[in-house]
């Protein structure tokens, strides 16, 4: 039966495209249930630790429920709200056949791999590759790199190794979102403020670089010891113009799902969804790799449907704490410290950066912290500019991804490195305080032009 769940599973995220394009309570409700059930078939297949998880998610979600007026009827929907963001980690595995069938995996090996004598100058051109792709393919990207950079450090210590690969591709994977026009949390922060993008993005373009900048210090000096021959692993030869057509191609994904998401008014997420399959598949027709991507792309694609476990248990759990905490009087409770520090823009500064942290930490996803001050945004607006407050909710916000234990990027590193989430956090924590300050100080020179 494992060996089929992948239909079960797709019927599931067929339901779920169809409610995109007709919402209907009903059908969510369906979904909802279905959802349950996915749980519940995954919890003994997931591992110890989200198992675990699940345990305290739901127990916590349970206090919120029980402190709200949710009727019963209403838990199933409570369920529903990760399937889509379930459905996009089971259609991951397409991009990353295209790009093994056009054999790209192995010019990005060579451009991490050339002219580098150790892991310390690798963490720098590591962190700027993630950055490049992710502006593109987004969490595509995390897996993309995540298996070059395994099999480029298959000869170093697994610990050295893990830590090269989850700080390069984490923190890299945030600096890219800070400036991205694709990414929801600086896209909620936009919303919430009503800025224009294209004042924001200078300001958000220098949080990046100083991001950039310090990382690529710590990283160099942290890996320096580590000295590393890939002459032997890296092949230098290759064409310039291959380089060329990965960029092409990233770039008309990217083109897709804007028009997806401007033109066809899709939500982002499922513009990228619903983008990969497609996309990828044409890219194998047009460098001739069809037979090669479908050789791939479908047993790559089943199993990773059949092994969704350990996302799917703590996804919709998740979701079912997010939304009993949004419909519980306690989400209230959380907006009178704004209101007590009215009057000192500093301190209001560090205490929305703490709580964004704090609240993730916790297991509530930025987005529904971002709400939260959302809520407060009237009073926020009074004390700074829309510019100034776009800056620091964006910062503070996309700060905490790589620092995220219940967030999809850490459970995707988690997963394909075998790893406690909470080990990933700890290692990314002061990269995201870091990040946090940086946003501040960015956000007090804003206040100056």
């Amino acid at each position: 039966m494992r060996q089929h769940l992948y239909i079960f599973y797709a019927f599931v995220f067929l339901l779920n495209v169809v409610h995109v394009f007709w919402p209907n309570t009903v059908l969510f409700t369906i979904i909802g249930l279905l959802g349950i059930i996915m749980t519940a078939i995954s919890f003994p297949r997931a591992d110890r630790v989200f198992r675990t998880l699940g345990i305290i998610l739901v127990i916590a979600g349970t206090f919120f429920f029980l402190s709200s007026d949710a009727t019963i009827a209403e838990i199933p929907r409570f369920f529903a709200g990760n399937v889509g963001i379930l459905f996009l980690v089971s259609m991951l595995p397409w991009m990353n056949s295209a790009v093994k069938a056009g054999r790209y995996n192995k010019l990005l090996q060579s451009l991490l791999g050339r002219n580098v004598s150790g892991l310390g100058p690798l963490y720098v051109r590591s962190e700027m590759t993630m950055v490049s792709l992710a502006a593109f393919l987004n969490l595509s990207s995390a897996t993309i790199s995540q298996d070059l950079l395994r099999e480029q450090l298959k000869d170093v210590q697994t610990k050295v190794k893990n830590s090269f690969i989850l700080m390069a591709t984490l923190r890299g994977y945030s600096l890219a979102l800070l400036w991205s026009p694709l990414e929801v949390l600086l896209a909620t922060s936009i919303f919430i403020t009503g800025a224009d993008y294209i004042q924001v993005l200078p300001w958000m373009l220098l949080v990046a670089a100083l991001g950039l900048t310090f990382d690529s210090l710590i990283g160099k000096l942290m890996f320096r010891r580590h000295q590393v021959d890939f002459s032997e692993k890296v092949n230098r030869g290759q064409p310039t113009g291959k380089l060329v057509q990965f960029i092409l191609a990233l770039v008309l994904f990217l083109s897709v799902v804007v028009f997806l998401g401007n033109v066809i008014e899709l939500d982002f997420l499922f513009s990228v969804t619903v983008s990969i399959l497609p996309f990828a598949l044409v890219w194998a027709l047009l460098i001739g790799r069809r037979r090669s991507f479908w050789k791939i792309g479908w047993p790559s694609w089943k199993r990773s449907t059949n092994h969704l476990s350990n996302f799917i248990v703590l996804l919709l759990t998740l979701s079912f704490l997010t939304e009993s905490l949004t419909a519980s009087p306690y989400l209230s409770y959380l907006q009178d410290p704004i209101v007590a520090l009215a009057g000192s823009p500093l301190l209001i500064m560090l205490f929305i950066q703490a709580a964004f942290l704090v609240l993730t930490l916790l297991g509530v996803h930025p987005i529904a912290t971002m709400g939260i001050f959302g809520g407060v945004g009237g009073l926020l607006i009074e004390s700074f500019s829309p510019v100034t407050l776009t800056v620091l909710l964006a910062t503070s916000a996309i700060a905490t991804v790589p620092s995220a234990p219940y967030g999809l990027i850490v459970t995707i590193t988690s997963v394909a490195l075998r790893m406690n989430p909470y080990q990933i956090v700890l290692r990314n924590l002061p990269y995201s305080i870091l990040l946090g300050f940086l946003g501040i100080a960015v956000a007090l020179l804003t206040t100056a032009f």
